[in-house]
């Protein structure tokens, strides 16, 4: 299946030389930078750059250009990161097994935890199914459905569709996200006040699942999280 790893980035070019580079090198597969428009000649120095329409519109509105982006070009598979990962394991000695998995029809995404879950690191390469959508994640491009209104919250967001549309995340756990703390780090797409947005984001989320709580995170730039508490969200092993 043909993938593309999309980067949304903002006010971070050097991590273009630092990390993206090195990781999508690796990996052997077709990759986009979208960036703002403003930020073209901090950025212009790189290839395979795709400058957004607006700035200052959010990781949301980033997301909704590489689905279009995607679309357009035929990509069956997003593999969406951020541009501070360093690393996902030695991810680039599975990644033809990884997207093979897709061949089951129900496998909606492929996830993977971070290198802080160090106790989730396994020999196996797949071990559990239905762990939630985080950070960098490969999933199908019919049906990742980013909004614009959803930013602080967009890989919850992409876990909470797919599973009301009936797929199925697989989780990786032989390869670990190495990255900047969450929330943490200079610049980024979230450049923004995370608290204000979250409480709204959740609001949408229980519009689409009343099931949906919230839970506080006060040691969070954000405060607050969506809590899934249905039985469809429950991981099994494999």
């Amino acid at each position: 299946m043909k993938c593309l790893v999309a980067i949304p980035s903002k006010s971070r070019s050097k991590n273009i030389e630092r990390y993206v580079l090195p990781f999508v090198n690796k990996l052997g597969l077709d990759y986009k930078i979208f960036i703002e428009p403003q930020d073209y000649e901090s950025y212009k120095a790189y290839s395979n750059i795709i400058i957004l329409p607006e700035n200052n519109k959010g990781l949301g509105y980033s997301t909704m250009h590489i689905k279009k982006y995607a679309e357009e070009n035929g990509y069956d598979l997003i593999f969406k990161n951020d541009d501070d990962v360093k690393s996902i394991g030695q991810i680039e000695n599975d990644i033809d097994k990884i997207l093979s998995a897709f061949q089951l029809k129900k496998i909606g995404a492929v996830v993977f935890p971070y290198s802080f879950e160090f106790y989730s690191k396994t020999e196996k390469l797949f071990t559990r199914i239905n762990k939630r959508v985080q950070t960098s994640y490969i999933i199908r491009t019919d049906i990742f459905e980013p909004r614009e209104d959803v930013s602080t919250f967009e890989d919850f967001y992409e876990y909470l569709i797919l599973r009301k549309k009936g797929y199925d995340t697989l989780f990786c756990s032989r390869h670990l996200i190495e990255c900047a703390p969450v929330g943490g780090g200079q610049g980024g797409l979230q450049l923004f006040d995370r608290s204000e947005m979250a409480l709204k984001e959740i609001q949408i989320f229980k519009s689409i699942d009343p099931t949906i709580a919230v839970i506080s995170k006060p040691d969070k730039p954000w405060k607050y999280e969506p809590k899934f508490t249905d039985k469809k969200y429950k991981s099994k092993s494999l």
